[in-house]
């Protein structure tokens, strides 16, 4: 519970608790109207939310305060017993309807306190444990990406290592491309969600990359969507499938031997990656090794319940589809 919620059913109790008071005195006064009291009906009340507030919170705190205790626990029973006696004392003269009649309230108002403790406790572990997983799942997140950075720079500068010995000039753009890259997953894509357009742009920055060691324009094609309105998505979901699909593609040579396609939906991304491979890259590389999984596990962290990642193969096709519930980019400017 909140601490500002927790202060309002505070001051929501202490209120009807002095409403009450004045309600159940009016009442006493009608059946016995010469009561001693009856001249000082507002120090009266004030003397009993003084009383209930002492037992009340002496009560909800001590509690706290005494924990699995036992020696504190038992010091708070003392305490409270003899505030009980206390104010009870004044009534025995009276007889023990008077001497019950001052006991049952605060005992009343101890148990409502212990009530409250255990309610709040409960509050603040619910709220612990979300909170430590809210971190736990931060840092997991914080870790796939670590993951996935040094792998997908690994593979490119394999790629750069190949052209450099076949053509200074595409390795050189390939640097230049691998720069803005890394750029962008340095700074832009620190974060949970990004806007699609640009989380685009960069895909389609990478496939310019991956087009850089191949011959044919047409080996990798790329429809891209048509965005009608401002989305959110995770970053860097699409680079590691479509780095899987470059790296187990049976050829390196032709046209369509890889295709992809992004589709807008309503809210819904559909993502489609496809490359032809040979009998066995499956086995090896665990269906798509460290990228698919690392795609696989944020995922399950960042969409729960709101995304498929379906991989399937018909012997000589891989496929992989990805489909997203987004949200959209609410912010001014984006």
């Amino acid at each position: 519970m909140k601490r500002s919620v927790e202060f309002l059913v505070h001051l929501f109790f202490w209120i009807t608790f002095v409403a009450l008071t004045w309600m159940l005195t009016q009442v006493y006064l009608e059946a016995v109207p010469d009561a001693p009291f009856s001249r000082h009906l507002g120090y009266v009340i004030f003397l009993e939310l003084v009383m209930g507030l002492l037992f009340f919170y002496l009560t909800f705190f001590g509690f706290r305060w005494a924990g699995k205790r036992t020696g504190r626990l038992v010091s708070l029973v003392l305490v409270l017993l003899f505030l009980l006696a206390f104010f009870a004392y004044p009534a025995i003269s009276h007889g023990i309807i008077p001497v019950m009649s001052s006991l049952i309230p605060h005992l009343l108002l101890v148990f409502l306190a212990l009530v409250f403790r255990k309610y709040s406790d409960a509050q603040r572990m619910e709220n612990e444990k979300k909170e430590l997983l809210f971190q736990n799942t931060r840092s997991e997140l914080m870790l796939l990406k670590i993951q996935l950075s040094p792998h997908f720079l690994f593979n490119t500068l394999n790629n750069i290592d190949f052209l450099v010995q076949q053509d200074a000039r595409k390795a050189s753009d390939s640097i230049s491309k691998l720069g803005t890259i890394l750029r962008y997953m340095i700074y832009d894509a620190d974060t949970e969600k990004i806007n699609l357009a640009r989380e685009l742009k960069h895909t389609e920055d990478y496939i310019e990359l991956l087009r850089l060691r191949v011959l044919s324009p047409d080996y990798l094609i790329y429809n891209p969507p048509v965005l009608n309105k401002s989305f959110l998505v995770a970053p860097m979901l699409f680079l590691p499938l479509i780095e899987n699909a470059f790296k187990h593609a049976s050829t390196r040579e032709g046209e369509n031997v890889i295709r992809i396609e992004v589709k807008i939906e309503d809210h819904t991304l559909l993502f489609s990656v496809s490359n032809p491979f040979r009998d066995g890259d499956l086995q090896r590389s665990g269906e798509g090794g460290l990228g698919l999984q690392n795609v696989r596990r944020r995922l399950e962290l960042i969409y729960p319940g709101a995304h498929t990642l379906s991989i399937s193969d018909d012997g000589n096709v891989f496929v992989v589809n990805l489909k997203l519930v987004l949200d959209e980019d609410n912010l001014p400017g984006s």
